[in-house]
């Protein structure tokens, strides 16, 4: 997919602003993609497809869905996703407005290429079949994303003109998951696994992304019996779905976790589905306000890790979670040797691979390529150009990001390493999550799910690996959940799906703390509060605009 993409890339991004331009909801598809005389070449169809892939998902998409949630905080400015936390967000608010436009653009480009591929002359089947699924598994993809956000919502496979467009109504949820079912049980037979795609093919979506889908429909839908069915396809089902496993390689500096999100070893066994970037041609930005100020110099620090984030990671040693003064109560067993001014000591790897917190060692390379070390100090008096409160520009919980950083960066901190929508940890997870729920769990179960992962990670003690059995499981699951897959983008709907202590009602509601550097290190900053009404902010509401154009998506989502 890289390979492809730097041929078309250069076409291909005017052609997303001809195309976008003209294809919200209300509006009829005026470019040149809808003309018959377009549809001349198998190389032009393959144009198209690849702008269908670039609307799927975006760089910016990840950091948007982590700031919803209780991972990260965004402040600078009045963001969108602050204003919906603190629950003052109205049918005007900007992101719902957004949101709704990208998925239906990504939509419209589907529903083109499906309407008019066919005339395309002399063109192998085989061939247009499989850009065919490949094309209605990104519809599916952009049809769940909005059915997550806003739950009934227009649903279509064809193209539509202006008169439909002004008088579409809502689909239930439910019929457009059954729909979106039955999409992807329809292109599975037609996509290629993994082990069938060419080097120059790499990033293509395969029989496995489709698998994937169906469980994350299923896990939205809290069909459990199924989520378990599906995901255990990939893990016992290789000869049919694709080999998957976690990727295990460290290298010198670096562990199997950190290395598995880098430009060196993308396309690696792990991942499942992945959003290409193209060095020098297309690469993404977002880590200049997300690092610590004393790497990049002066910039404005944008999203900021929380410190419920920071205490989800368990103890190393003990595998037992902590209990930081704001920890809302749970039925687990603390780690009673845990202390709150030695925090960062002894925890889950996976916390300094994810978070940079005061003492953390940065880890880059020079210009010359050299691998470098720095010390990151952020605690108030420290002198370091990170230091909470020396800037206003600086973090607001007294945190950085890290996760998917790469030292093989370009200047500014250009990254081009892919961002993994689909992993195979998530599987697992996914696989574990429903064993517990079905009652099926059992201690294999644990050992080729959980232990792995932490394995993985880094763990070696007993206390951490050895089956707990089924004292405090649900709650070990979800914690992993969210400490494994921290700042890809999975943690809002986790949270929008769950009940009890894990659930939005009760994360997203009170107050957001960040670090122990308030009070001369005595006590813990207090960045916000979030209000979170399950009766409003269960589901975004409709844009403002497409209902003034549309009255027929009326009534509004409740709250709205």
């Amino acid at each position: 997919m890289k390979i492809q993409l730097i041929k078309y890339l250069i076409w291909v991004v005017p052609c997303i602003a001809i195309v976008t331009a003209c294809n919200d909801l209300e509006q009829a598809p005026t470019n040149k993609f809808t003309d018959a005389e377009y549809w001349t070449s198998p190389e032009r169809a393959t144009q198209v497809m690849n702008m269908a892939y670039s609307q799927m998902y975006s760089f910016d998409k990840i950091w948007q869905d982590e700031a919803l949630s209780d991972n990260l905080i965004e402040m600078r400015g009045t963001p969108a996703t602050t204003v919906i936390r603190k629950g003052q967000a109205n049918p005007s608010t900007s992101i719902f407005r957004d949101e709704w436009k990208w998925c239906f653009e990504g939509i419209k480009s589907s529903n083109v290429f499906m309407a008019n591929v066919d005339l395309v002359p002399n063109m192998n089947l085989a061939v247009k079949e499989r850009m065919k699924a490949e094309i209605r598994f990104i519809r599916a993809y952009l049809f769940f994303r909005l059915s997550n956000f806003y739950d009934a919502i227009p649903f279509f496979l064809e193209d539509i003109d202006i008169a439909n467009s002004k008088t579409i109504a809502r689909t239930p949820r439910a019929t457009v998951f059954a729909g979106l079912h039955q999409e992807l049980d329809e292109i599975i037979p037609v996509l290629p696994k993994k082990e069938d795609l060419s080097a120059a093919e790499r990033g293509r979506i395969t029989k496995a992304a489709a698998v994937v889908l169906k469980t994350r429909l299923y896990l939205m839908a809290g069909d459990m019996q199924n989520v378990e069915r599906y995901s255990n396809y990939l893990i016992s089902n290789p000869a049919e779905y694709g080999s998957y496993s976690l990727f295990t390689t460290g290298t010198d500096h670096f562990s199997a976790y950190e290395n598995l999100f880098t430009s060196a070893f993308e396309y690696n066994d792990e991942v499942i589905l992945d959003y290409a970037a193209v060095p020098q041609v297309r690469v993404w930005q977002n880590f200049i306000d997300l690092v610590p100020p004393s790497v990049t110099g002066f910039r404005v620090t944008g999203k900021t890790p929380t410190q419920s984030l920071v205490d989800s990671y368990i103890m190393l040693s003990s595998g037992l979670p902590v209990r930081g003064p704001y920890t809302k109560p749970e039925p687990y067993t603390f780690d009673a040797s845990y202390n709150d001014n030695t925090m960062y000591a002894g925890r889950d790897p996976r916390l300094a691979a994810t978070v940079v917190y005061h003492g953390s060692t940065w880890k880059d390379k020079d210009a010359a390529g050299a691998y470098i070390e720095k010390t990151i100090n952020i605690n108030p008096g420290s002198g370091d150009d990170s230091e909470y409160g020396k800037s206003e520009n600086n973090t607001q919980t007294g945190y950085y990001v890290r996760k998917l950083f790469d030292v093989d960066h370009g200047l500014d901190l250009k990254m081009h390493n892919n961002v993994i929508l689909m992993r195979y940890a998530d599987v697992l997870l996914m696989y574990a999550e429903a064993c517990e729920r079905n009652g099926t769990f059992t201690e294999d179960v644990w050992n080729k799910t959980i232990r792995a992962i932490r394995e993985r990670a880094g763990f070696t003690s007993a206390g951490a690996l050895n089956y707990p059995g089924t004292a405090d499981l649900r709650e070990i699951i979800r914690r992993e959940r969210r400490c494994e897959l921290a700042l890809e983008g999975l943690r809002y709907y986790d949270l929008m799906r769950w009940d009890g202590s894990e659930s939005a009602t009760n994360l997203l509601n009170g107050a957001v703390y960040g670090a122990k550097m308030a009070s001369a290190l005595t006590d813990y900053i207090r960045v916000e509060t979030f209000q979170y009404a399950a009766n409003r902010d269960e589901w975004w509401s409709l844009p403002q605009y497409d209902t003034d154009k549309t009255p027929t998506l009326l009534p509004n989502n409740k709250g709205y």
